[in-house]
């Protein structure tokens, strides 16, 4: 049975109840419209929004922000940034924002940043060439004051938007000087030889090596020194197991390890390829540092709160990201010069130290978790190449 529209005799269809009309947008309050509430002239509301170049006395720049409350003014950033020719902004590109290392890094950035009164815009390229190429094509169109890589052989040189910019780029995390780049990083081969002769001085004979496949460079630094301090102590190479950098692959390159060699340390060429080896360790019954003894590179958080903690070649990353910044802010500087930065030997249980309980107003003093020894590790000097 149809239905209808009662008297009408015609069908009846369903009509959807009208709603009321949305409210026309609120216009946005101008300069202009602050001056007039304020009774001042623009000049002056331009002098308080800007802090200057001027001073306005205290009770004028209260009736100011008093009137912008009123008004819910907002100032045009993109205009007040095209007269200061600069948006106050910095783009950082790492390639892998999980390894605790970068996330330490960021956040010493963004305080150096913030020093400076920048804003820091953070993008992840996973390692990924396209997500890095769009990521940077990205930045250089928000206008950003700089990019920094995490990364010593980001692909900048594929960005046509970057180079037509002009935008002066540092890449952090280098742990040497690349052609035609201003780079920032810590002596990781150096770090490396720290390590092991660390390891040789607690009687270690069979250090072997856990390192990614794609690192700093062919060789990787870490590799360099490792195999250095090997030979120099009068040692054999050790055997070496290429992983990814991840936990992960630390636990399967120690399993690796002990399946296929003898060893009584292992080398990890970072912190959570280091905790990965310890979980392999203790599931297959070794004990560290009785039987095998672990070191690692970073020297992050992580290693603190891991078991044992680690022994590691700790970077110095309120350092490097201060250097860092500071190169950014100064495009003149020559292409091709590279900071270097040393590393500092932190003495945990992993490899042998720290056993004893240390002087608790010691630990106490450093805020040092306990068997934990801020040793010496070289010059605190920064070492410049061109």
């Amino acid at each position: 049975m149809s239905g209808g529209v009662p008297g009408s005799g015609e069908p009846s269809t369903r009509r959807s109840r009208r709603s009321d009309p949305e409210p026309a947008p609120r216009a946005l309050a101008t300069r202009a419209d602050v001056a007039r509430l304020a009774g001042v002239s623009s000049a002056v509301v331009s002098y308080v929004v800007n802090d200057g170049p001027r001073p306005v006395a205290a009770e004028t720049r209260a009736r100011v922000l008093q009137a912008m409350d009123q008004l819910g003014y907002v100032p045009n950033a993109s205009a007040r940034n095209l007269r200061r020719g600069s948006t106050q902004t910095l783009g950082l590109v790492v390639a892998d924002s999980q390894n605790p290392f970068f996330g330490q890094y960021t956040f010493e950035l963004v305080k150096a940043a913030e020093r400076q009164g920048k804003q820091l815009l953070i993008a992840d390229s996973r390692e990924d060439a396209a997500r890095e190429a769009d990521i940077v094509d990205n930045l250089v169109a928000q206008q950003v004051d700089g990019l920094l890589f995490t990364s010593a052989f980001a692909r900048v040189d594929r960005s046509r938007s970057l180079r037509l910019a002009g935008i002066p780029t540092v890449l952090i995390d280098c742990p040497g000087p690349v052609v035609g780049r201003r780079t920032v990083g810590s002596d990781a081969g150096g770090a490396a030889e720290m390590l092991v002769r660390h390891l040789v001085e607690h009687g270690r004979t069979r250090i072997g090596l856990v390192i990614g496949h794609r690192g700093f460079g062919d060789p990787d630094p870490r590799e360099h020194g490792w195999r250095l301090a090997l030979r120099s102590a009068g040692l054999p190479d050790g055997p070496i197991v290429r992983v990814p950098f991840t936990r992960e692959g630390g636990f399967a390159g120690a399993q690796a390890l002990l399946e296929s060699a003898d060893v009584d340390a292992i080398f990890a060429s970072n912190d959570i390829q280091g905790v990965g080896a310890l979980l392999a360790l203790q599931q297959r019954g070794v004990r560290v540092p009785d039987d095998v003894a672990v070191v690692s590179f970073d020297g992050t958080e992580e290693s603190r709160f891991c078991w044992p903690p680690l022994t590691a070649a700790r970077q110095r990353i309120p350092d490097l990201a201060a250097t860092a910044l500071e190169l950014l802010g100064t495009p003149d500087t020559e292409a091709g010069t590279h900071v270097s930065l040393p590393t500092d030997l932190v003495r945990r249980r992993s490899c042998g130290c720290g056993v004893a309980e240390p002087d608790p107003g010691v630990a106490a003093e450093l805020q040092l978790p306990d068997g934990e020894d801020a040793g010496d590790g070289g010059s605190a000097s920064a070492a410049v190449a061109t």
